[in-house]
């Protein structure tokens, strides 16, 4: 356990000579804006135990931030989506380079988000046996218990690491990998990016919204963002989505007729009502040309021959077993919809199933496909076999 300042700049000095990290994260969340980070758990490749750090016992991360922050150090890390947003607002960068053993088994078949358990049982014969998945993390002193599951969830990425490496490189998958794990760390490190002003997009069903409306909500959500930011409350506990979408749409400019509304919950406004009128008159008062922009419709199934959606999804569960790779990584209903509605613009389309590694074993067939250049048969014992 790394309980004090003088401790975490120890043993982070010791781990900076290693080449490869493992880590995880504990945190509660849904009581916060951001989520408090309660313990960082690190392992390298020798036999010394896990490192639990208490980051609510300490007071300057810098050294940990310096540690994930070394381009020469692989961080290992298993799910790594939610740990990494947090690990970038508590040490201002994210950690890099990283191998996301998840990702690494999607990609050699193993299923899209295979648990850390059931990973662990299928490539080390090991399990996992302590449960804290509700866990007060926040609480002190931390229960035997949550320390045992803590320990676990860093005990065997370095075996998980080794094992799925040797994987990717027998299926000569190593370099699709990096690419997909580069351009998922970046769509992390976007979402977390997105400006107060855009986050109506957040909102459930703005899309519904006419222009003016879409002004009005755009000055809620931001400073309805603002103000959870301020106080570290989740978003929903300032004003929920349907109290914004009912303001929106009516845009009162009174108390009283804020107060009417049946649909805008009464806690929330009567505590905000000062701000939540002065955002809808901002709203209404923008300027026409500077209304957000309605989204272009998405491409939708009925407007595509009938069956071309399912028959592109055939296909791609077919080369999903022949490669043995998780479909759902290969490509979207989405993906399939659009360049189903749009194929006779398929060289200007921008998807990712047209792009790098998911063409060459995916994209490329289905172009094929629908070219007429490629078909589906049912033989070999009800097997679907594909022939250009």
């Amino acid at each position: 356990m790394i309980e004090s300042d003088a401790q975490l700049s120890e043993i982070c000095g010791q781990l900076a000579v290693s080449p490869i990290l493992a880590f995880d994260t504990e945190f509660v969340g849904e009581k916060y804006y951001t989520p408090s980070l309660e313990l960082i758990q690190l392992k390298d490749k020798s036999v010394k135990p896990p490192i639990l750090v208490d980051v609510r016992a300490l007071e300057d991360l810098s050294p940990l931030a310096q540690l994930f922050a070394d381009p020469k150090i692989l961080k290992v890390a298993h799910a790594a989506s939610q740990d990494i947003p947090i690990l970038m607002h508590y040490l201002g960068s994210k950690p890099q380079p990283l191998f996301d053993t998840q990702l690494a088994a999607a990609m050699v078949g193993m299923g899209a988000q295979i648990s850390l358990k059931n990973l662990v049982r299928e490539l080390t014969g090991a399990m996992l046996k302590s449960s804290q998945t509700v866990s007060d993390w926040s609480r002190r002193p931390l229960s035997p218990g949550q320390l045992q599951y803590a320990a676990e969830d860093v005990l065997y990425l370095h075996d998980l690491h080794e094992a799925l490496c040797r994987r990717l490189d027998e299926m000569g998958r190593r370099s699709w990998f990096e690419e997909e794990q580069a351009r998922w760390l970046e769509s992390l490190t976007t979402a977390a990016d997105v400006p107060d002003e855009d986050r109506y997009r957040n909102v459930r069903e703005w899309a519904r919204l006419s222009g003016q409306e879409l002004a009005v909500l755009r000055e809620l959500a931001a400073w309805r963002e603002s103000e959870a930011r301020a106080k570290n409350l989740p978003r929903r506990n300032v004003f929920p989505d349907e109290g914004l979408l009912a303001l929106a749409r009516t845009q009162p400019r009174s108390k009283d007729r804020a107060r009417s509304l049946r649909q805008v919950p009464q806690g929330p406004l009567n505590r905000h009502l000062d701000a939540v009128l002065k955002a809808i008159a901002r709203g209404k008062d923008t300027p026409e040309e500077q209304w957000p922009q309605k989204p272009k419709r998405p491409a939708r199934a009925n407007e595509t021959p009938a069956g071309l959606v399912e028959l592109f999804q055939a296909l791609v569960r077919s080369v999903a077993e022949r490669e043995a790779i998780s479909p759902t990584l290969l490509a979207t209903t989405d993906d399939l919809t659009t360049l189903a509605a749009k194929r006779h613009e398929t060289e200007t389309l921008d998807l990712p199933v047209l792009k790098g590694w998911r063409y060459e074993m995916i994209g490329k067939e289905l172009l094929q496909l629908l070219h007429g250049e490629m078909c589906l048969r049912i033989r070999q014992r009800d097997h679907m076999v594909i022939e250009v």
